[in-house]
């Protein structure tokens, strides 16, 4: 009996030991394929290592790539859902010429990763390789979801792509479902696209599915149609983008009595941000509806022409109406409406009076025509009056409402 149990106990003990043992040589190959990597002593404690056997492959391709993949498949033996082991073995079996295998590897990495951004990067450049953008687009589109810090890079490839026109058709099935990405990526486009031709196809896709403009990226858009002089495509763009009730109100100028919130965008009132200057609508007492426009001066120091809009005026003679009120606004010359051409000359159209101190509700008026030549857009601005640096100073505020501009009929 006693010799029986001696020999349970040394069955035991030697159990024990393999596991510690196992235990050890797992942790250790472990150790050996973290930074800094070690795959060949890894694999001396553990010659299964996946993560070894992968790191292997992967870098003796170019020597022998059948032996590489060999150990990329030893890998997967190990870890049979590695995403990375698959785009491994995918590259591989390409770079042997197997396109067929390279294409299944490559399927079944991105099936076994998918949200993981560097095995839907490697699916990507995988099937433009092969010449397959649209598939490549589902890719990026993963990658760019997951991975936000690579739109900075992505974001010009893409690009360059759209403005390939054998290329920009790749865009219009991806463009079918929700991109969460899209906005952000028109937005750039809009901005440094060489051809605006490119942003006008790309606007003309995201309007057939879910993807609809974001008020930036709207802004954005018409900002560079403007600067292009694409006045008349800029301005029914941003009509089509209105609510419906306001498109009763559209008229020569746009919400002059300021009853909707600016929206800063298009052939509405544009306000830059400036320091120690509030621009805003707001409820006052003698206003005719529920606003007007209100701004102040805290101590501000710029040449202020920071509030704008855009216009779109036939040739022809016209009157800029409005209503002021003046509250204690102090500044050396005063503040005034200026109309300019939209051209690069800027010829200037009309100059309203100087606005300036304390004053009750009055109406003011100025006369101005359009010339029939190299004026197809205008742009009317609030501007500080002044000639000096020391000029722009200015404390105080000022009130406007019922601006308009009425075309001057022929009797």
């Amino acid at each position: 009996m006693r010799t029986a149990s001696r020999g349970v106990w040394v069955g035991v003990a030697g159990v024990a030991l393999f596991l510690a043992w196992r235990v050890l040589a797992v942790n250790m190959a472990a150790h050996f394929v973290r930074e800094p990597a070690d795959d060949a002593a890894a694999l001396q404690w553990a010659p299964r290592q996946p993560q070894a056997l992968l790191s292997l492959g992967a870098a003796g391709a170019a020597q022998d790539a059948g032996r590489a993949a060999g150990l990329v498949t030893q890998s997967l033996r190990g870890n049979p859902a590695s995403g990375l082991g698959y785009a491994a073995l995918a590259r591989l079996k390409e770079a042997q010429g197997d396109a067929v295998g390279a294409g299944l590897a490559m399927e079944a990495a991105s099936a076994m990763a998918p949200r993981r951004v560097d095995v839907q990067m490697e699916a990507a450049a995988f099937w433009m390789r092969r010449g397959n953008m649209e598939r490549a687009m589902r890719h990026w589109d993963v990658a760019l979801t997951f991975g936000t810090e690579l739109r900075p890079r992505m974001f010009p490839q893409l690009l360059k792509l759209a403005e390939n026109p054998a290329r920009l058709p790749a865009f219009a099935p991806l463009l079918l479902q929700p991109v969460e990405w899209w906005p952000a990526f028109f937005e750039y486009a809009a901005g440094n696209a060489e051809r605006v031709d490119t942003l006008h196809a790309l606007f003309s896709l995201q309007a057939q599915g879910p993807n609809t403009a974001t008020p930036a990226a709207l802004r954005a858009f018409l900002a560079r149609l403007q600067r292009e002089g694409q006045w008349v495509d800029a301005y029914f763009i941003w009509l089509n983008g209105l609510p419906k009730d306001q498109l009763t109100t559209v008229g020569n100028l746009f919400n002059g009595g300021f009853e909707y919130r600016l929206s800063h965008a298009g052939f509405d009132w544009i306000a830059d941000p400036v320091g120690q200057v509030l621009v805003e609508t707001a409820a006052t007492h003698g206003s005719t509806g529920s606003r007007a426009l209100h701004v102040v001066f805290r101590g501000s120091k710029t040449a202020y022409r920071h509030l704008r809009q855009h216009l779109l005026l036939p040739p022809g003679s016209y009157h800029l109406r409005g209503r002021v009120r003046p509250e204690s606004l102090e500044t050396a010359y005063g503040l005034q409406w200026v109309l300019r051409c939209a051209d690069r000359n800027g010829t200037q159209l009309a100059m309203s009076e100087r606005f300036i101190g304390s004053d009750q509700w009055r109406h003011f008026s100025v006369a101005f025509s359009v010339p029939e030549a190299d004026c197809d857009g205008q742009v009317l601005r609030l501007e500080l009056a002044g000639r000096a640096a020391l000029d722009y100073e200015a404390r105080g505020g000022i009130w406007f409402d019922d601006l308009s501009i009425e075309q001057q009929r022929l009797d």
